[in-house]
Order: structure tokens, then C-alpha cells, then sequence
């Protein structure tokens, strides 16, 4: 009998539902609707079984009067399972159903997008901004359905793969019991639940089919809305009538909507008066009672209720005049009436405007939560005093009215909100996709843009407004300000010395004129570009700070820079002895001073130790230095001799200072020598020209004393041998030849 039944629908499916379409695509549609027509033919077959089933289980329970352990233990008794397999064959049916629409309207589908692949239209051109408009939010709709429809497909295959593990588990339980020899009752139940898990099974996969097919079709819906809007892109047109009809219907919403405000402000003000009146008697009464206290709150509940109603008919009616400015902007775009620069403006304020949508949307999402909030609140609090007092129970559900109201309130409230931001984006979307520029245009654009940017307003001090150009000014003058100061430096510096004044002050004079210039200049740059000293307030705190604590080395060492060029205990150019060591000071910075030692090396000091330890300037009043030469003659040398010739080797010498005069001293009777000190004057300005004097000095001492038989002392150790008997020497020049010999 279904077979039959099954054939008969397919040819009456064939007969009059397919006379349009051609015979390919009716052999396609018998061969989707026959499957189905036959699914649903079993399903039926599996109710009518299922329930005879379920008929002959109660019966027998009526006539028999054993209790069922089932029910005792607390699991599911056959009866119960039998009605469970009733109620998932019964949605195996509404699945087949479903799937048989979707397959239907997937065949109407590749139909339609069939005849769109030719080009064809059922419409002929011009076509309609508005139809555009709609074919434009189906698609933006379509891409919002298909992500839900894929997490949807997701979960359903989750659920078969459950479904299918519940299958195995109550196989493998009916089994065991099998094996275990299990009373009738329980083997009847296991294979009972057996079958529900298998019917919950094709259910979960029927449901799985459905999510595969609604993809398809919503990928079909898809295709075929890109395809339409491809299609009459070309040819769609904005007319005048179009814009007469948009202005016209907000024209007639701008008069409801006032005249709604109107009505809402008489409800507000009966509303406030209901519930001034409850809260004069609440006020009045000694003794509160809990159905008072919340009808004064469902009162003002209900005036609050008006009151958000009012505040979205408010916004509706602000929505108004950038609806009116969006259907003149884009008749203005596609008919081109409009200029580069007020589209570049309509942008700016379009963005603006999208961004003040977004931000009343998320102000909307969270009173919705908060109202939603309030309304399981009050559910819970209904559930306790309902049994208790009706009235109480009454105003609680007034309560919740209107908190229901308001939550419909906020929906459509986003749902207007997001109603217009659509609208907004159409217009940047035109925008954007306006024609290539010419080369005036994009250099309009660009100066306009850096424009903007010149005169971006940074910050606010004082009524003084720091701009980014304002900004940007002041640091490239205080580059140029450096350039400039050094340079002005650098040609005091070198003219100083041909007015008399020695190198050093010239070179101390230079560096605090450059210090002095950079800040002048910069101060000047600060004051020419408008920026008020009060903007570094801040900065100047925080770098007070910095140094306080991670400065203060570079700071201690930039003040004694400023110091020693202010003092000058030391100079360019002077002879100086720091830790031991001579060089010649090369450069005074405003961190550190370079030396440069007799070998040629450069030693960068900080500028504190020179302060801060001891430092020998040998040449801070003039370059005279006294220098000395020690010596040690032999005993038994003539010392007036000896001090004659000392004498003689300084005088000789070209370097040696004539005023002062050379003078030797005798110092002492040394160990090994008698130890002389000759000591003269000469001009120093390094370390390499003393030891030059000093070595020439030497080499005359050397020569004369080679001259007149004076011998220079070294170290000598005298040994005296004291003992009673002779000492005994043997000769061992022969033993030691051979040890040579044989070590060769």
C-alpha cells in the first residue's frame, strides 16, 4: 500500500506540478521527490506500527495487575519508552516534511539561477536603486545566515556522532544481557531502548540532512542574489520620483512620530500622577505592607516604561534629517551633481555618523541586559509571595509587563538602529566606489587631507591649541636652531684668537655661546610657533623625576662640564696628571673631557672626576715645569766633579731655562751609589717634549761622565767568608765539559 501511495504521488507531481519546467530538470525533480515520498511513506508505516505497539503494552498492563520493577528502581518503563519512540518517529515525520520542502525550493532554486546564467531578467531595464537596495542587505543577510547555518551543521553532527555512540552502548548492554540469561522484563526493555536510541539516531541524521540542505540553499539564495545584482547594476537608475517617494514617506513618519510624542507625553504625565498618588499614600501609611511597597514600584516601573518609549521616538525623530541628507546624497552621487570635495565631506560625516550609531547600539544592548536582568529578578520574587498574597502576585506581574514592554522597546530600538546604519553604509559604499580621480582631483584631495592633518588639534593648554603643524614647526626650528648655533659658535671660536685671547678661553667661549644660542633659539622656535612653556609643565616634571632618579651621573657630569668652562681650573691644551696619568687636555664637552696621553691615546674622563679627586695642572699658570734627573755615581768618585758636570749637562742644554738656573743636589749615601739630583727649568705644553729635554739631558750626563772617568753605580752585593779551617777548592771545568757534551 505505500508503494503505491508513493507512485501515485509521483505522477501527480508529474502532472501538475512540472509542466513548466523543462525535461531534464522534471527528471531531476522526480528523482528528488520520489525518495522523499517514499521516506515518508515508511515514517508513516513506523507510526502506525509504533503505535499499535504502544496500544497493545497498555492494554496489557491494564489487565494484568504485576508491578512494574522499572518504575521501582526509578528508570523508564516499556511504556514510557514506547511513547518516547511514538513522539521521535512523529519529528522523524516533520523532518521528512522539512527536508522535502527544502529539496523543493532547491530545485526552484537552480531553476532560477539556471535562467539568471543565460541573463535573462523577469524584469526589464531600468531597474531601481531600491531593488538594489534589497538585493544589496540579502546578501549582507545571507553572509550573517551562513555562519549560523555552519555552526548549526556543526552541532548537528555532533549530535549524530552521540546519537551513534548511544546506539553501540545499548547494543552492547542488550548483549550482555542475552549472555547473562536476564529476565524477559529487562531484555524487553533493553531492546526497547535499543530501538529508541536507533530512531534518535535517524532522527539526529534526518535533522544533519536538513542543515546540509538549508546550506545549500542558502548558497543557492546566495549565488542567485550576486548573480541579480551583477545582472542590474548596469542599467539601475535613480530618478526623481524615487527621492519625491523617500521624501514623502519620511515627511509622513516625521508627522506620526511627532504626533506619537505628543500621545506618549500625555501617558507620561498620567502615569506620573497614578504614581505620585501611590507614593503620597505609601508615604502616609505607618504600617508598609508588601503589596504597597511594590505597587509604587510597578507604577513607576510603568512610567519608566514611557519614558524609554519616549527616548526611542526621540531618536527616531533626531534619525530623520540624516535620512532625509543620506537619499539626497545618493540621488546627488548617481546622477554626479556633486563635487570631489563634498564627497569627500559627505565621508567624513558618514563615518562620523556610523560610529554614533554603533556606539547608541551598544548603549541599547546593555539596558536590555540590565532589563532582562530585572525581569528574572521579579520572576523570582513572584515565585515566593505568589502562593501568599494574589495582589502582591498581581503588581509583580505588572511589574514584569512592563519590563517586558521595555525589553520590546530596546529590540526595536536596535533593530531601528541597525535599520539606519545600513543606510549609512550604502551611502559609503557609493562613496568609496565613485570613478577613478584625475590627477587634479587626487592632488585636492591629498592637500585637503594634509590640511586636516596640519591643523589637528593635539592638545588644549590655556585656550592655547597645539596643533599637529604647530608641533611639527617648532621641531624643525629647534633642528635648525642647533645647525645654526653651532655654527655661530664655531666662528666666535676661531676669531676669538686673532683678538688676543689665548685658545683654551677661546674654545670655553665657544661651547658656552653654543649652549647658550641653542636655548635661545629654541625658546624663540617655542614662542614662534605658538606653543605655550606651560605644555611642558608636565614633561618638565617628568624628566625632573628621570634625573632625580636614573640621571644623575649625566646630570652631576654635565654641571661640572659648565663648571669647568665657567672656573677653567683646567683648558684646552694644558699638561695634566689625573690618576696617574699625563695627557694633554684635547676637548672640554658638556659630559666629558678627552685627553690625549704621550702615547698618543685618547682617554675620555667625566667631567666630575676632574672636581671630584685631586688633578695636577702642570701647566694652568704658564708651560714652565721643573723637572729633575736622578743619578748614582760609584763610591770614591769626586763629588764636587760630579756635581760640576751635572751642572754643565743642564746649562749646555737649549731648553733649559737660563733664569731660574740649574741646581744639583747631593741627596744621600745610598746603598750602592752616591745618589745625585739635578733639577732645572723648561717649557712644557705635553709629555712627549719633557721626556725629549729630559732624555737629552741624560745622554750629555752620560758622555761626560765617559769623558772624566766617572763610573754611573748599579746594584753590587759584597760577601765576606769567615771560618776556622781553610776552604777547599777543586777544580771542575773538565766534569762540566763533559755534562755539556753529553746534554749536546
Amino acid at each position: 500500500m505505500p508503494r503505491i501511495l508513493c507512485a501515485c504521488c509521483v505522477v501527480a507531481f508529474q502532472l501538475f506540478a512540472l509542466p513548466g519546467l523543462s525535461a531534464a530538470d522534471q527528471e531531476t525533480a522526480i528523482e528528488l521527490v520520489a525518495p522523499k515520498l517514499s521516506a515518508k511513506a515508511e515514517a508513516e508505516a513506523k507510526h502506525e506500527t509504533i503505535s499499535s505497539e504502544l496500544r497493545n503494552a497498555i492494554a496489557q498492563k491494564e489487565n494484568t495487575d504485576v508491578a512494574d520493577s522499572s518504575v521501582a528502581s526509578g528508570e523508564p518503563s516499556e511504556i514510557d519508552l514506547l511513547k518516547m519512540i511514538e513522539v521521535t518517529i512523529a519529528q522523524q515525520r516533520s523532518a521528512t516534511a522539512t527536508m522535502q520542502q527544502l529539496q523543493s525550493t532547491k530545485v526552484e532554486l537552480e531553476t532560477q539561477l539556471s535562467k539568471l546564467s543565460s541573463g535573462k531578467l523577469n524584469e526589464e531595464p531600468p531597474y531601481s536603486i531600491l531593488m538594489l537596495d534589497r538585493l544589496n542587505d540579502s546578501i549582507a543577510s545571507g553572509k550573517v545566515k551562513r555562519e549560523s547555518l555552519e555552526e548549526a551543521l556543526l552541532a548537528a553532527r555532533g549530535a549524530v556522532e552521540r546519537a551513534r555512540f548511544n546506539v553501540d552502548s545499548r547494543a552492547k548492554t542488550l548483549r550482555q544481557l542475552g549472555e547473562t540469561n536476564a529476565t524477559d522484563i529487562k531484555t524487553n526493555i533493553a531492546s526497547r531502548e535499543l530501538r529508541l536510541a536507533e530512531e534518535i539516531l535517524v532522527l539526529r541524521r534526518q535533522e544533519l540532512g536538513i542543515e546540509e540542505a538549508s546550506e545549500a540553499v542558502r548558497s543557492l539564495e546566495a549565488d542567485i542574489d550576486l548573480r541579480q545584482r551583477e545582472l542590474i547594476l548596469p542599467h539601475v537608475v535613480f530618478s526623481t520620483d524615487i527621492i519625491e517617494e523617500k521624501n514623502k514617506e519620511l515627511d509622513e513618519r516625521e508627522v506620526e512620530l511627532n504626533r506619537k510624542a505628543d500621545e506618549l507625553q500625555i501617558e507620561l504625565q498620567y502615569a506620573e500622577r497614578r504614581w505620585m498618588s501611590a507614593r503620597q499614600q505609601l508615604d502616609s501609611t505607618v504600617n508598609r505592607t508588601a503589596e504597597m511597597l511594590q505597587k509604587v514600584e510597578s507604577l513607576q516601573l510603568a512610567q519608566k516604561t514611557i519614558q524609554v518609549e519616549q527616548s526611542v521616538n526621540n531618536q527616531r525623530i533626531e534619525r530623520l534629517p540624516i535620512m532625509r541628507a543620506n537619499w539626497d546624497r545618493r540621488f546627488r552621487l548617481a546622477n554626479g551633481q556633486c563635487t570631489r570635495q563634498e564627497r569627500t565631506l559627505w565621508l567624513e560625516e558618514t563615518l562620523r555618523q556610523i560610529e554614533q550609531f554603533a556606539r547608541e547600539r551598544r548603549a541599547r544592548e546593555l539596558k536590555l541586559d540590565e532589563t532582562r536582568a530585572n525581569i528574572s529578578a521579579i520572576g523570582t520574587q513572584s515565585e515566593e509571595g505568589a502562593a501568599n498574597s494574589p495582589e502582591l502576585t498581581r503588581w509583580m506581574e505588572r511589574a514584569t509587563s512592563s519590563l517586558i514592554a521595555q525589553t520590546d522597546l530596546h529590540t526595536r530600538a536596535i533593530i531601528g538602529i541597525d535599520s539606519g546604519k545600513r543606510a549609512l553604509e550604502r551611502l559609503r559604499v557609493e562613496i568609496e566606489g565613485e570613478p577613478n580621480r584625475s590627477v587634479g582631483e587626487w592632488m585636492s584631495d591629498a592637500w585637503g587631507s594634509l590640511r586636516r592633518i596640519w591643523n589637528y588639534e593635539i592638545t588644549n593648554v590655556n585656550d592655547t591649541s597645539l596643533t599637529v603643524g604647530r608641533a611639527a614647526s617648532c621641531m624643525l626650528f629647534i633642528v635648525l636652531s642647533y645647525f645654526l648655533a653651532r655654527f655661530l659658535s664655531r666662528l666666535l671660536g676661531n676669531r676669538l684668537p686673532r683678538l688676543g685671547i689665548d685658545e683654551a678661553a677661546a674654545n670655553s667661549i665657544q661651547s658656552l655661546t653654543f649652549y647658550a644660542l641653542l636655548l635661545g633659539f629654541t625658546l624663540a622656535a617655542l614662542r614662534y610657533a605658538n606653543v605655550p612653556l606651560t605644555a611642558f609643565t608636565f614633561l618638565g616634571g617628568a624628566i625632573a623625576i628621570g634625573v632625580g632618579f636614573g640621571s644623575q651621573n649625566i646630570l652631576n657630569n654635565f654641571i661640572s662640564g659648565l663648571i669647568l668652562l665657567a672656573e677653567r681650573p683646567i683648558k684646552t691644551g694644558d699638561l695634566i696628571l689625573i690618576d696617574g696619568t699625563y695627557g694633554n687636555v684635547i676637548q672640554i664637552g658638556a659630559r666629558s673631557t678627552q685627553i690625549r696621553s704621550g702615547d698618543n691615546l685618547d682617554i675620555i674622563v667625566p667631567n666630575s672626576r676632574f672636581l671630584e679627586n685631586n688633578v695636577v695642572n702642570l701647566t694652568r699658570s704658564d708651560d714652565r715645569l721643573r723637572t729633575s734627573i736622578k743619578i748614582g755615581v760609584a763610591y770614591g768618585s769626586s763629588l764636587d766633579l760630579v756635581m760640576q758636570l751635572l751642572q754643565e749637562a743642564a746649562d749646555e742644554n737649549e731648553h733649559v731655562h737660563r733664569e731660574p738656573k740649574p741646581f744639583v743636589w747631593f741627596n744621600e749615601f745610598g746603598d750602592n751609589a752616591l745618589e745625585f739630583q739635578v733639577n732645572f727649568w723648561i717649557n712644557v705644553r705635553s709629555v712627549v717634549q719633557r721626556k725629549t729635554v729630559e732624555t737629552q739631558v741624560r745622554l750629555s750626563i752620560d758622555q761626560k761622565f765617559r769623558e772624566h772617568g766617572i763610573s754611573i753605580a748599579f746594584p753590587q752585593r759584597d760577601i765576606h767568608l769567615s771560618s776556622s779551617e781553610p776552604l777547599e777548592f777543586r777544580m771542575i771545568r773538565e766534569q762540566h765539559s763533559k755534562a755539556y757534551k753529553n746534554a749536546g
